[in-house]
């Protein structure tokens, strides 16, 4: 039998060889660091290694001294003591074993409170007999974080195996749950890899699964640096997943450089990426510095500036709706413009409601126009009909038919009636 190495560092548990963390002891919590945390991890066993070293044995665990039955560990309230517990008899554990664990555990009615303990377990499983954990779970589902764990330990250890396997055996026509623990797996390690098998996962609807798999390997690009994150995700060849990556790192950059984000976005080479990233960007930059964040959208390409409008607006108009407007009419009559109006409308409409409202009238969209213009008037006019009546009296013939018909008063029916009647003396 293959002897592990099991300690406890930082708060988490470490299993050495297999370079799988726990990160928090909760068998409640949200889904933990188990999930895709392979062999590349390098960090996390450094930090790990720290922690044991200068104090020797004193940091293995003394239950490893003897062996628990899964009655005494799962019915120990402590969760430390608990996960001692189950790692000093996975540690002793047979291969053939696993499973009758696994099992027990469900015979108990424990299946839905012991998920982080089940993730352990697969993942211990999978890091001696890959092949048989994984078909484990296919014969019994046991939810995606199973696949998840075993697909990464499987993958950080044997990646061309388990890429192999989590395509022969995907089925149906959703999201290949198999391949994003691959991805999940190869994250650290292999990031050029994990984006290609992220193209590859199925996006119908724009499921969690792909985004749960970018997730979990952006941060690992993004630790290689600027340039490789640019290359990687022009690398990707999905415009949704360039899209949708590029915006993810973009809000971080912004989050601690804003300028930096800012020459990143207008680095890349795919457009749809550009544009994406570049609102969110564009609204930490105005934070920052409202005059450089305007210089900067004024620079990029027409097709990116549009978009990257809608985030100076967005930061504008809540401060001062009126040079928004002044500010976004210099920038020209694009129709892609409409989105920052709409934002100037949303925004700006509870400092000055007239304001907003020229900003609705100012849509090209004559659906945007419409709706925009009659949603908000109806708003005012329950807060302060005096004003919004007033605002319609002076915008009148600027009005889009249906909220002209809605609003503007119509004028009296006039009687038709004898003159001698009116005097009294028909």
């Amino acid at each position: 039998m293959q002897k592990q190495g099991w300690l406890i560092a930082g708060g988490g548990i470490l299993l050495f060889g297999g370079g799988l963390l726990v990160g928090r002891l909760n068998p409640a919590s949200s889904p933990s660091a188990v999930e895709g945390m392979g062999a590349g991890s390098k960090s996390s066993l450094r930090s790990g290694s720290a922690a044991a070293g200068g104090e020797g044995e004193s940091h293995r665990f003394t239950a490893t001294r003897r062996d628990y039955s899964m009655g005494e560990i799962l019915e120990d309230g402590d969760v430390g003591s608990r996960f001692e517990k189950l790692i000093a008899k996975l540690d002793r554990t047979e291969s053939k074993d696993f499973q009758a664990i696994l099992e027990d555990i469900a015979e108990r009615g424990f299946n839905q409170v012991m998920g982080d303990e089940r993730v352990l377990i697969i993942s211990a499983w999978a890091k001696r007999d890959p092949l048989a954990a994984a078909q484990y779970l296919k014969e019994h589902d046991q939810g995606d974080r199973m696949q998840f764990a075993a697909m990464s330990t499987w993958a950080a250890n044997d990646p061309d195996a388990a890429e192999a396997w989590a395509k022969a055996n995907h089925e149906g026509k959703g999201p290949n749950d198999w391949l994003v623990g691959v991805i999940k797996g190869l994250a650290s390690s292999d990031p050029m890899r994990a984006g290609a098998l992220l193209v590859e996962v199925e996006d119908s609807n724009r499921s969690r699964e792909r985004w749960h798999a970018m997730e979990s390997t952006i941060p690992f690009v993004m630790e290689q640096g600027d340039d490789f994150a640019r290359t990687w995700v022009e690398s990707l060849g999905d415009g949704d997943l360039q899209s949708n990556s590029a915006e993810w790192m973009a809000k971080k950059m912004a989050r601690e450089d804003p300028q930096t984000a800012a020459s990143w976005i207008a680095s890349l080479g795919t457009k749809e990426a550009r544009r994406e990233a570049s609102e969110e960007v564009a609204l930490q930059f105005a934070k920052d510095d409202l005059a450089g964040a305007q210089s900067w959208v004024k620079s990029l390409p027409e097709d990116t500036r549009t978009e990257a409008a809608e985030g100076v607006v967005s930061f504008m108009a809540r401060e001062d709706p009126r040079a928004a407007v002044a500010w976004l009419e210099k920038l020209g009559d694009n129709p892609d413009y409409d989105g920052a109006w709409v934002d100037l409308v949303k925004r700006g409409f509870k400092a000055e409601p007239a304001v907003a409202l020229v900003g609705a009238l100012r849509l090209s969209d004559e659906g945007w126009r419409e709706r925009y213009t009659r949603d908000y008037l109806s708003r005012w006019m329950k807060e302060d009909k005096a004003a919004a009546t007033e605002w319609v009296e002076e915008y009148t013939e600027y009005l889009p038919p249906k909220a002209a018909k809605k609003f503007v008063p119509k004028p009296p029916k006039v009687k038709e009636v004898k003159t001698g009647a009116l005097l009294g003396t028909g």
